[in-house]
């Protein structure tokens, strides 16, 4: 690490530490998914009766959170509003970061509008899930301390990211931006080059890694576990189809 400072080869090694902890943990959540027992079939019914119908539900829930939408609607607003913008920024912070053009592209100052915009609507709608578990009781009585937490934390990243953008000034946003594109992009060349002094953004880069750490731990793995949801995945066919796995054959019925 020789030419960095001290906080960019403590910032490099969180980093990395981080990303072989995130798919290390990722792998084993999926390892123990795909191993777990399922002695019987138990789709939730109404349910497709051919295997290709149960995955084109499961990517109806993936891509329309079809089942929420039809018990709650208001969830299903907010849930999903968070989902498409943050889908959005990580999209958007990949193509900034790690395809850079120099001088920037002419529609670069759309792309900023459109992050800002998504911050915002990112923002907005985990307030309005947070909102909803402390005010409706049925939620708020199921609500563990994991819940807010991660609610928290996300809604963190959003307004410092978005404090970058209206709190630190073009010329210093500017400054960032030409330290940062380096720094992400020698994290994948091992060429290092240090990482931008300013606060907001070192708050805002540590709640990310922080996120990045805590996934493989937490609720957020529904992305992959849906995947493996029995009451999804299955096809309603035990009559046609006889529903057998070896590992489960000590618990079958």
């Amino acid at each position: 690490m020789n030419g960095v400072n001290f906080t960019t080869g403590v910032y490099l090694i969180l980093t990395y530490s981080v990303g072989i902890i995130f798919v290390i943990g990722v792998l084993l959540r999926i390892y123990k998914y795909a191993t777990t027992p399922q002695p019987v079939n138990i789709p939730l019914t109404p349910a497709p009766i051919t295997s290709g119908g149960a995955f084109a539900r499961v990517l109806g829930e993936v891509f329309f959170f079809k089942s929420l939408f039809k018990s709650n609607k208001p969830t299903w607003l907010f849930g999903y509003e968070f989902h498409i913008a943050f889908f959005l920024l990580i999209l958007m912070h990949f193509l900034r970061h790690f395809i850079y053009a120099n001088p920037l592209p002419w529609w670069y100052d759309i792309f900023v509008d459109i992050g800002i915009a998504c911050g915002i609507i990112m923002l907005l709608s985990l307030f309005a899930l947070m909102l909803r578990r402390v005010v409706v009781e049925r939620v708020k009585f199921i609500s563990l301390f994991s819940d807010y937490l991660i609610l928290i934390i996300l809604m963190l990243i959003a307004t410092l990211g978005l404090s970058l953008n209206f709190l630190v000034g073009a010329n210093n946003l500017t400054i960032i931006d030409n330290q940062l594109d380096p720094y992400m992009n020698g994290l994948m060349t091992f060429q290092f080059t240090n990482i931008p002094s300013n606060p907001y953004f070192l708050f805002h880069y540590s709640l990310v890694l922080l996120l990045i750490l805590y996934i493989p731990f937490s609720k957020i793995m529904h992305f992959v576990g849906i995947f493996f949801s029995p009451t999804r995945v299955m096809a309603d066919n035990p009559i046609e189809k006889r529903h057998y796995r070896p590992e489960a054959k000590d618990l079958s019925i």
